[in-house]
């Protein structure tokens, strides 16, 4: 079965006003500061999961047929690592790196005289 992630929900938050009146009186106020400043991921990213906690027969309502998905899975997909590790020249390098696939990374680099070492983890994007 479909899981509902944290960035469909802050999407219908966005757009639907049907949606944000099928949830509960007690996220009016959190939801009008979401609106307010939807871009800041530490004001937005608290009242997504509360919505999970605490909405999820709405959320089964507004996306039929699909599952929120359980704090217990994100946090699992997020302490998953994709590790890969670039040696090249130094004038190799800004090559190298635009090979990589669109995303989140986290990014560690050594260098010795002309050679760089690069170790890459590409991040899976949950909310």
């Amino acid at each position: 079965m479909n899981k509902v992630g944290l960035m469909e929900i802050k999407k219908a938050l966005l757009t639907d006003g049907r949606f944000r009146e099928s949830l509960p009186a007690s996220f009016k106020e959190e939801v009008a500061k979401f609106l307010a400043n939807p871009g800041c991921p530490s004001c937005s990213v608290p009242l997504l999961r509360r919505i999970v906690r605490e909405a999820p027969d709405q959320l089964r309502q507004y996306f039929v047929g699909r599952e929120p998905v359980s704090e217990e899975e994100e946090i699992r997909k997020l302490m998953e690592n994709h590790w890969s590790v670039i040696n090249c020249h130094i004038d190799e390098l800004e090559d190298r790196l635009r090979k990589l696939a669109p995303g989140r990374k986290q990014i560690a680099i050594a260098r010795h005289l002309d050679q760089v070492t690069v170790v890459v983890n590409e991040l899976d994007l949950v909310y």
